[in-house]
């Protein structure tokens, strides 16, 4: 009965970190040279950028979850948001965003470089 009461305990405390979501960031791909790879390589950097991408556009989302939640539970218990955390949830974003445009970035320039080594 003892261990039953702690363990209900423990569930009601923890709850509200259940209910947040965990936000993954995702790996960037190994960046290419267009002078280095083949045709299907290219191709295959493409679709692993896109791949990416896609992954980042969720976990800025995510991001932008965690942030609204925390700013409803702030509010639900009348207190301001941690200046700290928003910072540290757009500074995420920032970082994620630069990683999709460096990706986006070393991918055009590979298949510029690429095309301009096999013009057919």
């Amino acid at each position: 009965m003892r261990s039953a009461i702690v363990i209900a305990a423990l569930l009601v405390c923890a709850s509200p970190a259940l209910a947040q979501e965990t936000c993954v960031e995702p790996v960037a791909p190994a960046p290419i040279s267009g002078t280095a790879v083949t045709g299907d390589q290219l191709r295959a950097a493409m679709s692993d950028a896109r791949g990416f991408i896609t992954q980042s556009n969720i976990y800025q989302e995510c991001l932008h979850h965690q942030l609204d939640a925390a700013r409803t539970q702030a509010g639900t218990e009348g207190h301001p948001l941690d200046p700290a955390m928003e910072a540290s949830v757009k500074t995420r974003i920032a970082a994620s965003q630069q990683a999709q445009d460096k990706v986006s970035q070393t991918v055009n320039t590979a298949l510029t470089t690429y095309k301009q080594a096999h013009p057919n």
